[in-house]
This record gives structure tokens, C-alpha cells and sequence, in this order.
């Protein structure tokens, strides 16, 4: 039978029971009192039929409630499935239904989906059991059950179809990123680490299960201040946080804006980016004003978590080139094929392939795409994961990031394909032609451009459009630019010109 992830909890409740596990607002759990929840939570839970092969769906802004229930459906071996309360509610339909959503839990149930599954939410409506309801109740008995395949959660990514992909996380991946994590920062029980990233967001993982296999404190940001560079920085002084981790748009940003010199970051050993490519004047910039702080670079997309890691030198200080993404994580392989899948020689670029125990198991129902992107590795007789990142190796073996060999965009930390953009803009009655292309920025890496050509001549205000999108596509997906033309321009074998497009 698979492991659970049940086990790290119930560890911090025996060794550390009576120091804070999560501070949020005016509120605070001890390790013993979130284990005590969480086996409520998965009693009422297992009531309504969570068990091993069920998914069930976690809608929560932070909150001490989100952490309560997600160890409660790992406890009942069920799968979480985060869905972004922000979401548009088609979205959040479409992700329900290729999921196959059998519970919600949410802070609130989302706009345009009454349950006709059963629902535990903050804020009850609809016939749904309350939260505290919910952990009102007796608590599970017994050993926590392993979930079916081992998957411990599906997120959800942008797809290129037009439709999201759900990426299969397994058990195995927490628990060996986890196990990772804490030696390689030095975690300890004395430890406040920040949890900024969505639920849905693989970056997420580090804050909750490396946070609880050390002891340490987990402190969410509130989404009020996510956007308030200055209110940032004075939460982790406030908050005394000692791990930082995040995408680096949003350390760029508080730099910037946040007057870091202002406040008493003296706790901050560790600051942990990710996600996006970390600028190398604005990370020159946050070492000057973070002179303490150990700052690493990890590296992995959401089908690997993390796979690669930097710890950043005097020297990658010294100079202008790319940070480099570094090396493999314990246990993980990684090789640079040419498009024959061959081993190239260090210098020079192709595909990154991983392969390891952080590695996805696959795509949720869609076993074509999961084919395509777990191929047996050049070496070694085991499976890998075709990134379609660019990379190549220096000759001391330390990995450099060089691009995409495809479309795909990374803006503010996220993966979005421009052909789920695009796919929504087609639907639009008035859109005759819609490409998505990427714009550089020194703060987010990249901001989106979407190029329009309207059906007969018609006229689209660009309010209507954003408008149109809002209600069809999360927020980190709206377009930043528009531009407008008679009709897209074209290379010389009638496809679009991207390129041109991007001038």
C-alpha cells in the first residue's frame, strides 16, 4: 500500500504538540490542536464518502480552515484538488467535472455552482454543512488510510487546448520534496515560514508539508495585502518570519515598493524564489538589501515540483549572466537532449528531462499527454519527464535555464499557454483571429499581448474584451496589452508571425 502524508502531522503533534503549527489573524493552532481539527475534519469527511479514489475539492482564500481540511482529506486517503475561490465560475465547473469532484470544501462555494455533491463551507449556503459544524463533530479513529495511486493531490495548469490540464501529484513527491527541504534549509521547530503561494500553486507544498515534517510555524499571507509591496515587508517583520518563499515578482516588487530598509527583517535567514526567472539587476538589488538572508533558486515545473536548486554566490552577483537553475535535488537525474532525445555535451542546449521521486505519475485522464511528456531516459532504464524547457550544462555541470521549446508563457510565477488564452477569446462573437505572445518586463519576466483581428471590420473596445476574459480565465491570465489589426500578420507558410507580433 502507498504511504500517507498523514504521518508528518501526527510526528509534530507528538514531538512538538504545544508549538504554534499555523498563526493566522487572531488565530493560532498548536501541532496538537491541527491534528485534533484534522481528525475531525476527516471523520465528517469519511462520513460523506471521502476515501481512497475520491477527489475532493479545496476552495479556500488563506485561512486556518484550509490547512484544517486538507489534512483532513489526507487523513480519510482522499485526493485534494485545489480550486482558486477567484476562479470564474466556468472555470471552476470545467475543472470540477474532468476531475470528477464528488465533495467541495470551501471558504465560500463558488459562484453558479450549487452542490449536488456534498459541501463543507466557511460561510454555509446552499445546504452546506458549516466548517465549524464540520470539526464540531468526534474525531477519525484509527491509522490514516493511503490514497488510491498514490495521489495526493491534482493541480490544475493551464493547457494549450484550451483547456486546463490536471497535473498528478503523488505521495511519494510530498514526501521526498519535503524530507528534502528541511535538511537542505536546516528547518527546524524554531522556524516561521511564510505561505504565500495560492493552494493551487506546487509552490504552496514547500510552506505546508516542509513546515509541518520540521515543527515549524506556517503564517498565510493575507490576500489583502498580497498586492501592497510595503504591507509585504512589514508582514514578515511583524510576523518574524524566518523562511521566505515565492515567486520573484513578488520579491522584486518589495524591493521596489516596500522600503525594505524600513523594517526589522533581522529573523529572515532564508529567502527561496521560484517559479518565473529571477531578474539578475533586481536579485543584485534585493542582496544589497537583504544582505543576511541565504537566497536560493529552485527550479520545477509543476510536474516536478522542485528538481533543481541554486544556493546564489558572491560571483553570480559579479556579473550580468542568467542565474544559473543549478543542480539536481537528492535522488533526481536530469539529462539535455537534442530532438533525437540524445544526450548533447555540456555547452551545449536542448530539452531538460527529469526524472526522480518528485516526478508526476501524470495528466488526470488524459493518457496521450501523459505518453508524450513520461518517456523512458536516455540512460538508466527509467521513465522521465520532457520539461520543453531549453537548457544546457556548464562544464562544472551546473544547469543554465535558456527558454521554452514551445509557447508556453511564464507571467507573475504562473504557466500559461497562450492557446487557453486564445481559445477563450474565440468564443468571443466579434474575434475573427486572437494570438497571445509574450512581452518582456523587468518585474513579472514576462507580461501577456494579445493581437486581435475582428470578423468584416467590426470594432471590439478593449474594456469589452477584458471584460469578456474575466469572466472565462483567472486573473494571472488576463492579457496586459491589446493590439488591433485589420487581420494578424503572416510568414510566408500562412501561419501567424508570432514574431512579428511581438515587436
Amino acid at each position: 500500500m502507498s504511504e500517507s502524508l498523514y504521518p508528518l502531522l501526527q510526528h509534530a503533534a507528538d514531538r512538538h504538540g504545544h508549538c504554534p503549527a499555523i498563526r493566522f489573524a487572531d488565530r493560532t493552532l498548536t501541532y496538537r490542536q491541527l491534528l485534533d481539527a484534522a481528525d475531525r475534519a476527516a471523520r465528517a469527511l469519511a462520513e460523506r464518502g471521502a476515501a481512497p479514489g475520491v477527489r475532493v475539492a479545496l476552495s479556500f482564500t488563506k485561512s486556518i480552515d484550509a490547512i484544517v481540511v486538507l489534512f483532513g482529506i489526507i487523513r480519510a486517503g482522499a485526493t485534494y484538488v485545489p480550486i482558486d475561490p477567484a476562479w470564474p465560475a466556468e472555470r471552476a465547473a470545467m475543472i470540477a467535472e474532468d476531475a470528477d469532484i464528488q465533495i467541495w470544501t470551501a471558504s465560500q462555494l463558488p459562484a453558479g455552482l450549487p452542490p449536488s455533491r456534498p459541501c463543507f463551507a466557511g460561510r454555509a449556503a446552499n445546504g452546506a454543512t458549516p466548517i465549524a459544524e464540520m470539526l464540531s463533530g468526534p474525531p477519525a479513529v484509527g491509522d490514516p488510510l493511503a490514497p488510491r495511486d498514490g495521489l495526493a493531490n491534482v493541480l490544475f495548469t493551464s493547457g494549450s487546448t484550451g483547456r486546463p490540464k490536471g497535473v498528478q501529484i503523488t505521495t511519494r513527491s510530498l514526501l521526498h520534496f519535503s524530507e528534502w527541504s528541511v535538511r537542505q534549509f536546516a528547518l527546524t521547530a524554531a522556524d516561521v515560514l511564510s505561505n504565500h503561494a495560492p493552494y493551487n500553486f506546487d509552490l504552496s507544498t514547500f510552506d505546508i508539508f516542509a513546515a509541518v515534517r520540521a515543527g515549524a510555524a506556517m503564517i498565510p499571507v493575507p490576500e489583502r495585502i498580497k498586492m501592497f509591496p510595503y504591507q509585504m515587508a512589514k508582514f514578515i517583520a511583524d510576523q518574524r518570519i524566518s523562511v521566505w518563499y515565492s515567486v520573484p515578482s513578488a520579491l522584486v516588487m518589495m524591493q521596489l515598493r516596500g522600503r525594505l530598509g524600513a523594517h526589522d527583517l533581522s529573523r529572515l535567514r532564508h529567502v527561496i524564489f521560484a517559479g518565473e526567472a529571477m531578474p539578475k539587476a533586481a536579485l543584485k538589488a534585493i542582496a544589497a538589501e537583504l544582505p543576511r538572508p541565504v537566497l536560493t533558486n529552485l527550479y520545477g515545473p509543476t510536474e516536478t515540483n522542485v528538481c533543481t536548486h541554486h544556493r546564489v554566490t558572491a560571483d553570480d552577483l559579479a556579473d550580468d549572466a542568467p542565474l544559473p537553475i543549478g543542480r539536481p535535488i537528492t535522488d533526481t537525474r536530469v539529462w539535455i537532449v537534442d530532438d533525437g532525445m540524445r544526450p548533447v555535451p555540456p555547452g551545449k542546449s536542448g530539452e531538460l528531462l527529469v526524472a526522480g521521486p518528485t516526478v508526476t505519475s501524470g495528466y488526470l485522464g488524459d493518457a496521450d499527454l501523459t505518453a508524450s511528456r513520461l518517456v523512458p531516459a536516455p540512460q538508466g532504464g527509467v521513465i522521465a519527464y520532457r520539461t520543453g524547457d531549453r537548457a544546457r550544462a556548464r562544464s562544472d555541470g551546473v544547469l543554465l535555464f535558456e527558454g521554452r521549446i514551445d509557447r508556453m508563457i511564464k507571467c507573475r510565477g504562473h504557466r500559461i499557454e497562450p492557446g487557453e488564452v486564445e481559445a477563450a477569446l474565440a468564443k468571443h462573437p466579434v474575434v475573427a483571429e486572437a494570438a497571445v505572445v509574450p512581452c518582456a518586463d523587468p518585474v513579472f519576466g514576462n507580461r501577456l499581448r494579445a493581437c486581435i483581428a475582428a470578423r468584416d471590420g467590426g470594432d471590439i473596445a478593449e474594456a469589452e474584451l477584458i471584460a469578456f476574459c474575466r469572466a472565462r480565465l483567472p486573473a494571472y491570465m488576463l492579457p496586459d496589452e491589446w493590439k488591433f489589426y485589420d487581420a494578424l500578420p503572416r510568414t510566408d507558410r500562412e501561419k501567424i508571425d508570432l514574431r512579428a507580433l511581438m515587436r
